[in-house]
């Protein structure tokens, strides 16, 4: 064909080169029966022998049943020497022809496609897999998380309820500690049993503390409670704790205080306790000789407190870990939990403060702590009077409904106690007393719920509820539920009778 066309014959030997050369066309002519009458080309390129008998029978085998008076077209068969070719029938009317075309190339890329199809399928077959781990890991890290947030759940529940059952008992240990000593001022050896009371019930209240303030949330933080402080008493008093113990070991104590403003310091007292009784219970513990001291410098009405001592000192590269909680890497084979920096960094932080530290390896630390005064407690105008007032006290536990009791009666209140919440309704609505006070932990209905009841029934008198729960969080509830006042157990006196005071007070502005 390539040779009857109109073609200049360059053009027709460039496509015999293309089409016939590189093809390795085979062309057999057979008269009817597979007589064969002409070739050409090189039937060995196809494995094919012409010399021996049977070299054809592998095609002839192609044909077995199929019609040999119309065209045919069998691709990409396989010889017998592995080569494959397109073979095609061609029918005549004197026989037919058969022509072979070299299909390898083809055959490759047709090889290389289906792989192609088979690597899509089995990358297919791996990402549906991939997809159901996948699918099966977040199913996973869901469930990791539900009980993520079921223990984080039950730790919070956890400290709620430590936080009661340590601040409930201390609230009448210190309480009750105030009403003893007013009354043992003249014997001079209960006195000093007193103190010494004091003194371990305070250590212990500040390690309970250390523990309870591990476990709040830091999102949602702790209340400050700012009252006003006398800075000379509480280091007198700190110093009474730890003078015995540094000298214990041969260590000297030296506690200093100077005052250069006139204004009354307030802070949280028992944060501020805590701090300082953390920082001195550190430098007792790693300091074995020389000297420990503790100044207060109140001035600009700005507390700076600094904590000294020539212990063992702290390496460079451990002053950031040591304020981790359950770090002791920088004191190896101490003895402490160390929660102690942790907290006092946190503590700091609350207050607003700054905390600075300079250490080094064998020649002492230096702790150096600034305070500014918490906000005061807005007053009335005048002090209200509360003698011949009226108030009910509703507390589930007996020791600190007494002790309420006691406090109220000193300043002059009538008081009636009940220990449930229905009670607590059924004689307010009654009986309205001229200030409430409710213990929101209450058995059965709680306290909010009692003072939302009887805001709901029309009690407009004074509610100052009573907690454990030194958190934000509580605060706002009760003062949702209508609550006037929040204060955190154990009671601060001081900030008890200012709170009374104020309530009353509003109360009397209120009337008129």
């Amino acid at each position: 064909m390539i040779a009857d066309a109109n073609w200049p014959p360059a053009v027709q030997a460039y496509l015999r080169v293309v089409l016939i050369d590189r093809a390795h066309l085979l062309l057999l002519s057979f008269a009817p029966g597979w007589r064969l009458l002409a070739m050409q080309g090189d039937p060995a390129f196809y494995g094919l022998s012409l010399d021996t008998p049977g070299g054809l029978r592998p095609l002839r085998d192609l044909f077995i049943g199929l019609p040999l008076d119309r065209d045919q077209d069998i691709p990409f068969v396989e010889l017998d020497n592995g080569r494959s070719a397109h073979v095609h029938l061609v029918a005549d009317r004197d026989g037919y022809h058969l022509l072979l075309l070299d299909a390898e190339e083809a055959r490759s890329r047709e090889r290389a496609q289906q792989q192609l199809v088979h690597e899509a399928i089995i990358a297919g077959h791996a990402q549906s897999k991939a997809i159901g781990r996948l699918k099966d890991i977040r199913d996973e890290l869901g469930r990791q998380r539900s009980s993520l947030e079921e223990a984080n759940a039950l730790k919070n529940a956890l400290i709620a309820t430590l936080s009661h059952e340590f601040r409930t008992p201390l609230t009448s240990i210190f309480g009750y500690l105030h009403l003893i000593e007013r009354r043992a001022i003249a014997d001079p050896a209960a006195a000093q049993a007193l103190q010494a009371i004091r003194r371990s019930a305070t250590y212990l209240f500040a390690l309970a503390e250390n523990l309870l303030e591990y476990g709040r949330d830091e999102a949602g933080g702790a209340l400050l409670n700012p009252v006003e402080v006398d800075l000379r008493e509480l280091l007198a008093d700190i110093e009474e704790m730890f003078a015995p113990l540094a000298e214990a070991k041969g260590i000297r104590f030296a506690a200093t205080f100077t005052a250069e403003d006139a204004t009354a310091p307030r802070f949280d007292d028992v944060k501020l306790r805590q701090i300082v009784v953390n920082l001195l219970s550190n430098a007792v513990r790693y300091t074995a000789q020389g000297e420990i001291s503790l100044a207060f410098a109140w001035r600009e009405r700005c507390l700076t407190i600094e904590v000294r001592d020539s212990g063992i000192g702290i390496a460079p590269e451990f002053v950031e870990q040591v304020f981790k909680p359950f770090n002791r890497g920088a004191q190896a084979g101490r003895n402490g939990a160390g929660l102690g920096l942790s907290i006092v960094r946190r503590l700091v932080e609350q207050m607003h403060g700054s905390l600075t530290l300079e250490s080094a390896p064998g020649e002492g630390t230096r702790f150096r702590i600034e305070l500014p005064s918490v906000g005061v407690i807005p007053g009335g105008s005048g002090v209200p009077t509360l003698r011949g007032r009226r108030a009910l006290v509703v507390d589930d536990d007996a020791d600190v409904a007494q002790l309420l009791e006691v406090l109220l009666q000193d300043l002059g209140f009538d008081v009636s106690v009940v220990g449930d919440a229905p009670s607590a309704i059924a004689r307010a609505t009654d009986d309205p007393p001229d200030l409430l006070l409710v213990d929101v932990e209450l058995p059965g209905v709680s306290g909010n719920a009692a003072v939302y009841r009887l805001r709901a029934q029309g009690y407009r008198g004074p509610i100052v509820s009573l907690s454990a729960n030194a958190t934000a969080d509580a605060r706002d509830a009760s003062l949702r539920a209508g609550a006037n006042h929040y204060l955190t157990k154990p009671l601060n006196l001081e900030r008890f009778v200012a709170v009374v005071r104020r309530a009353i007070g509003e109360s009397n502005q209120e009337t008129t």
